[in-house]
Parts: C-alpha cells; structure tokens; sequence
C-alpha cells in the first residue's frame, strides 16, 4: 500500500478503575480535540472559573446573555475569562508577574519591584470582592492593573518620561478573538496600553504585522511570553462554552466527566510523547 499512513498514536482518558473513558488519534487530537477529550481535560478549571466569576446560575445554566451567535457569545465570555486566567497566573508565577508589568508601566526590563504588587482583573468579581476600589467593569482602557500588596489603594505607575512628576497609572487590556485582523487591528489605536492577544485561531503573526503596517505605537504581547499553555487551555475552554450554548452538553455532565485536577497535565505529555509508530499516550484520571 503506498500513500500516507495514519500514525497510530492514541490520547487515551482512563476511568478511576483504568477503564478507557475517552480515546482519540494524536493526529485527531492535535487538529480538533474531540469535545469529550476538551472536558476530561479542561472542564473542571473552566468551572473553577465560571463559578468563581458568578457566569453559573443556581440552576446550574450559563449566566450570560445570548444574541443568537454562539461563536460570537463564547469568543467574548472567553475574554473576560482570559482576565481572570492572567492575573491568576500573575499572581502564582513571579516571572509572568514581573514580565506583564514591565509592559504595564512601557518598561523596558522586568524589574524585582514588581514583587511588591498583586495583579488584579478591573472587571472581575475577584476585584468586586476583594479590590472593590479598583472595581470597575466599564473600564475601556485596563482590564488587568496592577496594586500594592502593603497599601491596595496605591497602583503601579506607569514609566515617566524624563522622570516628570504624574505619571499614570499602568495597565493592560486583554483581547481573545479567532480573527484578530478584523476585531482587534481596527481598534488598536483606541487603547493607550499594551494588548495582550489571545490568537484563537493563530494568526497572531498576521495581526502583528498589520499593526506594525498601521498603527506603530500600539503595543501588542505575544501570549507565548507569559505561559504557551493559557492558550491551549482558552481554545478548550471556548470549545466547551460554545457546546454548552448549543446545548450539546449541560453544566451537569462537566461536573461528571471532568476529572482532572489541573489543565497542563495533557499538553505537556504531547509535547513529551516520544514519536514511535505504535505509542500511546495514556493519561491518568484524578478525582476533583
């Protein structure tokens, strides 16, 4: 037989007993992950979050108000979760922290004094709860600010040009489209902070270079600089909330069928797999 032939590497999603929950071709995977791979493997963080920012009701359905356009609705509640996941990631990883603040105050090194502040999500109900002075959903500008950790009340300043006195407060704004081209290029230079893109569909590439092309003082931060995974997990979870728009799946059945503790456990073990021509990759399952 000539031709290509398929390899046979396997993702496997084992029960607690070692039972075959869920399987699917690497291959497969790595092209569309199926929506049962999506839920073993990022359904219990998704929740975390949806639970956490209050976009569940008490009758276990998405709070959110639907214009008919799942991709449309799942694209912009996927932003305001990639918020959450940053500053999440901020506040756990002091290199993130140090590397999104340098871009924050227009510097140009990650500087140790950014240890001293916390990352917070202006629009968050983390803020709400517990940064209600920051607290502020209509803000068009930051989505991310960064406080004091012994004085919440003071903010992260901005860089000065020629050490003047009033500098601003720094920030940055979140985007996460699957066509950053059309919904992020045209309105770049309405921001006066750095944007963080999420490239859902890859063409960061093609979004930088329209803004280099059109709009040289914006500032645009590859997700890549933070943490690879954030958008790996971001195009799980968008995956999943457009099935549960659909109706394809229920908040119910998430709780069910996903059992992992942590989202970077099957992306590391794909990027680990040793590429043999009959290997599989079996995963462990772990009670929530």
């Amino acid at each position: 037989m000539s031709g290509f032939i398929r390899p046979l590497h396997k993702v496997i999603v084992e029960g607690e007993g070692g039972e075959v929950k869920h399987s699917q071709f690497l291959s497969d995977y790595l092209r569309k992950p199926s929506l049962d791979l999506q839920v073993a493997t990022f359904g219990n963080t998704l929740l975390d979050v949806l639970i956490e920012e209050s976009y569940i009701s008490e009758n276990l359905k998405l709070k959110q108000v639907l214009t008919g356009n799942a991709h449309a609705d799942a694209t912009r509640l996927i932003g305001s979760i990639a918020e959450s996941l940053v500053v999440k990631l901020c506040n756990s990883e002091p290199d993130v922290n140090r590397i999104l603040g340098m871009y924050a105050r227009f510097g140009q090194r990650p500087h140790k004094k950014l240890d001293d502040y916390v990352a917070v999500a202006t629009g968050s109900m983390r803020a709400k709860n517990y940064f209600f002075q920051h607290y502020n959903p209509c803000d068009t500008q930051r989505d991310i600010i960064w406080v004091e950790k012994d004085d919440t009340s003071n903010q992260l300043l901005c860089i000065s040009p020629n050490n003047r006195v009033g500098a601003k407060p720094a920030g940055l704004q979140v985007k996460a489209s699957h066509d950053g081209v059309k919904y992020v290029v045209p309105t770049i230079q309405d921001y006066h902070y750095p944007v963080l893109y999420f490239d859902l569909n890859g063409d960061w590439g093609e979004v930088q270079k329209a803004v280099i092309t059109h709009y040289q003082n914006a500032t645009l931060v590859h997700p890549d600089e933070i943490q690879h995974e954030v958008k790996h997990i971001l195009k799980g979870y968008f995956d999943i909330v457009v099935a549960l728009i659909h109706g394809e799946i229920s908040i119910e059945q998430i709780i069910q069928e996903s059992k992992w503790r942590g989202d970077s456990i099957l992306p590391t073990g794909i990027d680990g797999a040793e590429p043999t021509s009959e290997s599989k990759l079996i995963l462990p399952s772990y009670l929530r």
